[in-house]
């Protein structure tokens, strides 16, 4: 048996290979289908000819090269036998049904012709796979290329009769659509303009060049919720929207007219307001508290500040759970709602335990001394949140959290407080850049949470802050030593010194100053209101200046010394000194330099500074009025102070749209030889405009007079101007441009043109 299969193996392979060796005589194809392709194409795509040996192998492979071509759902071979050892190869082939039409459904961006242009399948021609998927993807580059990356294309076939097919390029192109025209039907009370403005759904006039004033759909309903809140600040409890419209424009699909359809109703007057539920408190104790009477139109922000001051009143108290909540009985034929303030006073807390954690660095009594809560005090949340607030504003900590937590006795609770320290030392470098001071190239070494008593912890921990910082420019040169310990003998007395030696180049002369000065803060009244008193002591040297100055000029060029004593009033009630949007600072300051304590030239200093911050529209809108005004009598009546105390204005930093130092008296040559006395005024609304981009409106005003105590309001010069607040992202990076126009100049030669004032700095 072993023996007769080894035979049958053996014939077969003689006959395989008698058969591999035949000659081909013809191949013909069978082509099914309503097209039929030229045989010189398909031979063209075989390697298998007439007359050649037969290749098994060979046929296989140009079997799968003309499925290849992606016109055909299927092609295999049949081999016959001839006689003379030849065979003929028929090759059956099923072709794709022929394009009929190429749509395209769903684009509004972009406009059929100029999307063919991507498409390489044929109309007339049989359906081409590879034709199909180039084409697919050359329209998602084609839409990536115009900034659509999230466009999507889908290709679908369907049946157009025998033997054809349309293909059909579904289209999404999601388009980031941007709100034009914001309208409101139904409206009275309130413009367009102020509607518009209350929510975040609206134009923007960058939205051309900028992901800005996008349509956010998320947002539609708390759009509703800003334009009620506005209406019920009038009284109008009735107020809904009853519908919004959003409609795409015909000329450009990519942006879209919102319409908001409003029932206003008619406004409400205050009935009764009833107090309910309080206990620890009487009536006629919490009636100042009040905002809202009866006969008042009904205003939600008043009646919301009422519940905070209630609330506030018990927490200060202790009475952590406090809530109160606002309950109205609005009668609509009258149009009058009587209100009840409900209060649940829950129980009374104190304080058992202050924890501190997560400092490894910081000495725990740095930490303690800022907090203005302690065990026994009442669990008051505004200032445990207050606390927290001080410790951040340290700058030691990257974060502080601060929890209640249970005690053992009932009635108490521990406070928690966790912070997350930062690096002790830092070394920073960066530059800046400003249209006076030119180039500028900064390097410093800081740290927050220094210790200078403490070596063995790499002087760390005990909250003093030291900097040592170099400044290389091409008009300016400077290096600065500053220590600050702000606790000295661990009371709440600030010690600041600093040792300088600066170099700036003016206009007309260069100027340096080397000294030192050191001062003593202390809090007065409250924690917004502080006194500093401080001495200096610099040696100022005036030089090169050119031999065509006057004799006023020169006179003043060698060295004089400062010697002087300074006494400074200050408050600040700003909710940030970086980013203020409310408060208000005010500064005063006299500063004595007299003759018999140091000093060159006898020569004193008063000067007042204020300005006042206050915001609209959700801090859309935040707007900033402020003042300076200052003298430097010299004790001679007859002469002035030195050359280098005098009052210069003109430029970014005081008066826009004048050159830098330009506004003050002048010599016989016309150079500016400083002022004894200045009076600067300025105003100025911020606005968005994309994230960490503000938009500016100013007019500064002002001037500079050579007599001491002398306001000239004749000689007042007028600049105003557009420009924008820049704040990189990741960067300490602030940047201020600035065009500004003079309006009204008294600078002799001045030509009346816009100026650029820029200023931009940045660290790392």
């Amino acid at each position: 048996m072993k023996k007769l299969l080894i035979l049958w193996t053996v014939l077969l392979s003689i006959c395989c290979s008698v058969l591999d060796a035949a000659v081909i005589k013809s191949i013909k194809f069978e082509q099914q289908g309503g097209y039929a392709f030229p045989e010189k194409m398909l031979l063209y795509n075989m390697q298998q000819k007439n007359g050649k040996e037969y290749d098994k192998n060979t046929l296989n492979e140009d079997i799968k090269r003309l499925y290849g071509l992606g016109f055909f759902d299927d092609v295999v071979s049949e081999v016959k036998d001839i006689p003379g050892d030849q065979v003929e190869i028929i090759v059956k082939i099923k072709v794709k049904p022929r394009v009929d039409k190429i749509i395209f459904q769903g684009n509004r961006k972009f406009p059929t012709k100029d999307l063919k242009a991507s498409v390489v399948l044929d109309a007339g021609m049989p359906l081409n796979d590879n034709k199909l998927r180039i084409s697919a993807n050359q329209l998602r580059a084609f839409y990536r290329d115009k900034g659509y990356n999230d466009a999507q294309i889908a290709p679908t076939l369907e049946s157009a009769g025998k033997d054809k097919v349309n293909v059909t390029f579904n289209i999404n192109e999601n388009l980031r659509l941007k709100v034009d025209d914001v309208t409101f039907t139904g409206v009275t009370v309130f413009s367009n303009w102020t509607l518009k403005n209350a929510i975040a759904n609206r134009h923007s006039y960058l939205s051309r060049f900028l992901e800005v004033g996008l349509l956010e759909r998320d947002e539609m309903e708390k759009d509703k919720a800003r334009l009620r809140k506005l209406f019920w600040n009038k009284g109008y409890l009735d107020f809904k929207v009853k519908d919004i419209k959003i409609t795409p424009e015909k000329e450009n699909p990519e942006y879209v007219d919102v319409n908001f359809d409003i029932y206003e109703g008619k406004p409400y007057k205050i009935g009764k307001v009833t107090i309910l539920g309080n206990k620890i408190f009487k009536a006629a104790e919490l009636t100042p508290l009040l905002r809202i009477r009866k006969g008042m139109t009904y205003n939600d922000e008043l009646v919301q500040t009422t519940i905070d001051m209630i609330q506030n009143a018990y927490e200060s108290l202790g009475y952590a759970n406090i809530s109160c909540r606002e309950v109205r009985l609005a009668d609509f034929n009258t149009h009058i709602v009587d209100l009840q303030l409900v209060i649940s006073e829950g129980r009374k807390y104190t304080i058992n335990r202050v924890v501190i954690s997560g400092n490894t660095i910081t000495k725990d009594k740095v930490i303690r001394r800022e907090l203005v809560i302690q065990p026994g005090d009442p669990l008051d949340k505004n200032r445990i949140q207050a606390s927290k607030e001080r410790l951040m504003g340290m700058g030691y900590f990257k974060k502080v959290e601060a929890i209640t937590v249970n005690s053992n006795d009932f009635n108490k609770k521990n406070v928690a407080f966790e912070v997350e320290e930062k690096p002790a030392y830092q070394f920073k470098v960066g530059g800046g850049l400003s249209s006076y001071y030119s180039l500028v190239g900064m390097g410093e070494i800081v740290s927050n949470n220094f210790d200078i008593t403490n070596p063995g912890n790499y002087f760390r921990g005990g909250g003093q802050r030291i900097r040592l910082q170099g400044l290389i420019g091409i008009k300016r040169n400077s290096l600065n030593f500053d220590f600050v310990e702000p606790w000295l003998f661990d009371i709440p007395l600030r010690l600041a010194v600093n040792g300088y030696w600066n170099t700036v180049v003016y206009p007309n002369w260069n100027e340096t100053r080397l000294g030192f000065r050191a001062s003593l803060t202390k809090k007065i009244l409250d924690d917004f209101t502080s006194a500093t008193l401080g001495y200096k002591f610099e040696n100022v040297r005036v030089w090169n200046m050119s031999d065509d100055k006057s004799k006023e000029l020169r006179d003043n060029e060698g060295n004089q010394n400062v010697s002087q004593f300074s006494l400074m009033f200050n408050r600040d009630t700003r909710d940030s000194t970086t980013n203020p949007t409310c408060g208000y600072a005010v500064n005063l300051m006299g500063a004595m330099s007299p003759t018999g304590l140091g000093s060159t030239t006898s020569f004193y200093r008063l000067e007042a500074k204020g300005s006042h911050y206050w915001s609209l529209l959700d801090k859309a809108l935040i707007f900033q009025t402020g003042a300076k005004i200052g003298t430097v009598p010299n004790f001679n009546n007859n002469e002035q102070a030195p050359l280098f105390e005098r009052y210069f204005l003109g430029g970014g930093e005081t008066i826009r749209g004048f050159p830098y130092r330009s506004i003050a008296p002048t010599d016989d040559n016309d150079d500016p030889t400083g002022g004894g006395s200045m009076l600067l005024l300025t105003a100025t609304m911020t606005h968005p405009i994309y994230k960490f981009v503000r938009g500016a409106i100013f007019v500064d005003a002002g001037g500079a007079w050579k007599d001491s105590f002398t306001v000239n309001f004749n000689k007042f010069n007028v600049g105003a101007g557009y420009g924008l607040r820049i704040k990189v992202p990741y960067l300490e990076a602030p940047i201020q441009l600035d065009l500004a126009y003079p309006l009204l100049s008294t600078v002799d030669g001045l030509p009346k043109k816009i100026r650029f004032h820029f200023n931009m700095g940045f660290t790392w």
